[in-house]
């Protein structure tokens, strides 16, 4: 009963929580916790792997539908952007399984993707699906967004130039 409540809890807060913006500042920033994932071949992936670039670390699940808006969206912009100077890291809310390969396959995501097979990650506020993080090259949270957005490569490039 109460895992219902709260996943009606989190789908609700995505669907209500986008906004015009494309993320919110966060005031202050704070120092982004470091976490080693496995990735769906079972290699380690860490974010202080991509140190030195901006990574936006995203939150998401297949089963989550405001998350499958915004992945094609997501793709693209990880298509047009920078590699030098930016990265993407979707993390998988559960076990990676089946169903979440399925829709990796299907949006042709090329981007890193690793699961958090206990949702256990500590020292990240995941209160709703999808959220997104965009960290510094020196590993701080400039940025979040709650909710699926439009991601947009002129936009992004604004956050990362300020």
């Amino acid at each position: 009963m109460l895992k219902s409540i709260l996943f009606t809890v989190l789908i609700t807060a995505s669907i209500t929580a986008n906004s015009d913006e494309l993320m919110t500042p966060l005031n202050p920033v704070k120092v982004a916790n470091d976490f080693t994932l496995e990735t769906a071949a079972g290699e380690s992936l860490s974010l202080s792997d991509f140190q030195g670039k901006y990574v936006l670390v995203n939150f998401w699940a297949y089963w989550c539908t405001p998350c499958i808006k915004e992945f094609p969206d997501m793709q693209e912009l990880y298509d047009q952007s920078d590699k030098s100077n930016f990265e993407i890291i979707a993390i998988h809310a559960g076990p990676y399984n089946e169903q979440a390969a399925e829709f990796i396959e299907k949006f042709g995501i090329t981007f890193p993707v690793v699961s958090d097979p206990d949702t256990s990650l500590k020292g990240w506020d995941v209160p709703a699906l999808p959220i997104s993080y965009l960290i510094d090259p020196e590993g701080n949270i400039e940025y979040k967004a709650i909710g699926p957005r439009t991601w947009d490569l002129d936009e992004m490039n604004n956050l990362l130039s300020n």
